[in-house]
């Protein structure tokens, strides 16, 4: 009856915890999706969930061949961001089109379109008239008898396709659209080239622009258009380069900027020299003029001025060839207020100021590199760092050039997309992330707050450098996302620019929250960067069971630290006692209690630094681990650990004994024979008497015996 009773209360408490297991992971899992859908996270599920991110890996389906860069953007204005990928099926022509949100493929995508196309491209994003989905662009080559034509259509955010360009354009076209609202009417225009020479400005529903095309008397094979307003008279221009060095500019109404077309004078044209990558437009040397630069096919790079009344050039070598699979970018890389000319190529980069000559800052080498360095500074020093790959590894640079972290790839040679560093999984961290030909999404976690500082393989839309007109350390393209002014560097009015509040403070650009505390420990996210350099998520920032607050304002510790006088004793520990000082090194070597062992080695033992006999069996603590070998945390004073029947603290104190050796002197017998029967088991020569007497009497009753025999048989 009482076993009965006993299996139902263990079956009771089995249930309970079958219960209350099951709710934590339900409650876990509520907190993982609220997590991953976007939401802050709660005060409470700080203190209990909080983990640094971890490098991880999607893998999308293996049927497709991913070849094209992805596209992030924010589909309804919804702030989280969506990934558009696009692969290639194998067994076809096909196209598979993918959503990514929070590290998932959307619900109800993937899109698969069994058509007859090549050369696939994602123009961006766009609004339908009349409509109040948001869709993707795309453009895409197909053959029609033995002529090719390129067409556009558009993919909305539930996968429905539309064409209401309605149109094509016959020839093979370089692959580079420009998408993007060119003359502020609203909407997005094209500018699109063709490989023998004419270059295309059409509206949204496929008519020229007035006066366009364009025609130019040269190929234009791989060179990308630029937009970019190089007379400073509030109108973007158009901008192309062709093969061999001729540079076109043209204002949106179709006449030719002053002064163009001019030559970027090529070293060597008459040895088939040829300009092979899209141009890199900018302002270099701040004196409010725009330059030109562009490498060629025989390892030159060569710039000129975009002043129509100047006419400046450059040159200088640069590592290798350039051909169309790297991409030169530009970006201020020590914060000097310029920008430098990185110029990529297949054995690194190198780097120039532009002065009166082009000066090389700094040069990077290796082998097979491919695409566009992504650049943002992902460690909060405040300097960029830049992210290039080859077949092998991802680079991680220092803004001079010094390697900060070299990464191995899963699986080498595995295609030539550029990486991209964005939030992929809406923390409000940024990642760094990779998408292999094989439909590895490859992502390094930076734990560096922000929003999607490098989002497209060449900075912007138009192909220029990313554009922050406010100066706010957010650019353009983020302040649309975020609904911020992009005119106005602080759009809350609360003294905090809106970069700041992203990639710093955690705070919202649109509400005035200087003083928020988003992780509940009493101090403000503002001040837990700017004076304690904590984490504004975690309210115990080194993990040491003392709150930051507390760390602060009650013991005076390092809150970075989980050790701050770094004696051995973590500071969570020391506060537990009086007489034991996070800040005092050196308590940790003192004994307190007089028990043998200093407070350092009563922490490792479990013991209590301010009881000499933690386990009350009458031994001091320091003597039971140093000299009985008894356990300090178990009432064991009459223990016997080498079972030789004699306690460990006989032994030690009456014997001397080893406590830990059942014979010490290693003669046979064991300490507590020896003892009971009066020899040394200290001296291996010193055996027990009583086995002497046993041996002498038996080989006397032996003596005996046979003689009693003998006896008899002689009767």
């Amino acid at each position: 009856m009482k076993k009965s009773v006993f299996v139902r209360k263990r079956s009771t408490l089995f249930f309970t915890l079958f219960i209350l297991f099951v709710s934590m992971m339900l409650n876990q899992m509520h907190v993982d999706s609220s997590v991953r859908n976007g939401d802050y996270y709660s005060s409470e599920s700080l203190k209990t969930i909080y983990i640094e991110d971890q490098n991880r890996q999607i893998i999308l389906p293996i049927d497709y061949d991913y070849l094209c860069a992805p596209l992030v953007l924010d589909f309804n204005d919804d702030k989280v961001l969506e990934t558009v990928i696009v692969a290639t099926m194998k067994e076809s022509l096909g196209k598979a089109i993918f959503l990514i949100r929070n590290e998932k493929i959307v619900s109800g995508w993937t899109l698969e379109l069994y058509w007859d196309v090549t050369n696939f491209e994602i123009l961006g994003e766009v609004s339908l008239p009349g409509d109040p989905d948001e869709g993707v662009a795309f453009r895409y080559t197909k053959l029609i008898g033995e002529n090719t034509q390129v067409t556009f259509f558009i993919v909305t955010e539930n996968g429905d396709v539309y064409t209401p360009f309605g149109f094509t354009l016959p020839g093979s076209f370089v692959h580079g659209t420009i998408f993007h609202d060119l003359d502020n009417d609203g909407d997005n225009e094209f500018i699109t080239v063709r490989r023998d020479g004419y270059i295309f400005f059409l509206t949204s529903d496929g008519n020229n622009m007035t006066n366009w095309p364009m025609q130019v008397n040269d190929s234009i094979s791989f060179n990308q258009p630029v937009v970019e307003d190089i007379n400073y008279d509030n109108e973007l221009d158009i901008i192309v380069c062709t093969d061999n060095g001729m540079v076109y500019a043209w204002n949106q109404n179709g006449t030719l900027v002053d002064n163009f077309p001019r030559n970027l004078s090529l070293n060597y044209p008459t040895e088939d020299e040829w300009i092979r990558e899209m141009p890199i437009v900018d302002d270099f040397d701040n004196d409010g003029k725009m330059e030109l630069f562009a490498a060629s096919t025989f390892s030159y790079i060569y710039g000129t001025s975009l002043d129509p009344y100047t006419n400046k050039t450059w040159d200088a070598p640069v590592l290798t060839p350039i051909y169309d699979t790297v991409q030169g970018i530009a970006y201020d890389l020590d914060n000097d207020g310029k920008k430098e000319v990185i110029q990529h190529s297949t054995y690194g980069l190198s780097v120039f100021s532009v002065r009166s000559e082009l000066e090389e800052v700094f040069s990077f080498y290796g082998a097979n590199f491919y695409g566009t360095p992504a650049i943002a500074d992902i460690d909060g020093d405040n300097f960029p760092e830049i992210v290039i790959t080859n077949s092998y590894y991802v680079y991680i640079l220092e803004h001079d050039g010094q390697i900060k972290k070299r990464i191995d790839k899963v699986i080498p040679l595995s295609g030539q997309n550029s990486p991209l560093i964005y939030d992929i999984d809406n923390d409000r961290e940024v990642e760094i992330v990779l998408l292999s030909r094989r439909g590895l999404i490859f992502i390094e976690e930076t734990n560096d707050y922000g929003l999607a500082p490098w989002i497209d393989i060449f900075g912007s839309s138009t192909h220029t450098t990313n554009f922050d007109q406010d100066s706010d350390g957010l650019w353009d393209y983020e302040e649309e996302i975020l609904g911020t002014d992009v005119y106005y560097y602080d759009s809350d009015g609360d003294t905090v620019s809106d970069g700041d509040e992203i990639n710093q403070y955690l705070l919202d650009p649109l509400v005035s929250d200087i003083d928020r505390d988003t992780d509940e420990d009493g101090i403000s996210n503002k001040d837990e960067i700017d004076i304690y350099y904590s984490n504004v998520e975690n309210p115990d920032t080194d993990f040491d069971g003392l709150s930051d607050w507390d760390e602060i304002n009650i013991y005076g510790t390092n809150l970075l630290s989980s050790d701050t006088d770094e004696d051995g004793l973590s500071d969570d520990y020391e506060v537990l006692y009086d007489f034991l000082d996070p800040n005092n090194p050196d308590d940790a070597l003192q004994d307190y209690d007089e028990d043998n062992l200093s407070n350092l080695d009563e922490r490792s033992w479990g013991c209590d630094p301010g009881n000499p006999d933690t386990d009350d069996d009458g031994l001091l603590d320091g003597d039971e681990v140093k000299r009985y070998f008894t356990n300090p945390l178990m009432s064991d004073a009459d223990a016997d650990y080498d079972g030789d029947g004699l306690t460990n603290v006989d032994e030690v104190d009456i014997h001397e004994t080893d406590p830990s050796n059942p014979d010490s002197d290693g003669d046979g017998y064991d300490d507590g024979v020896e003892v009971k029967n009066g020899s040394d088991p200290l001296d291996e020569n010193s055996i027990p008497t009583d086995k002497s007497s046993f041996y002498f009497l038996g080989l006397v009753l032996v003596v005996l015996v046979l003689g009693v025999i003998f006896r008899k048989h002689k009767r």
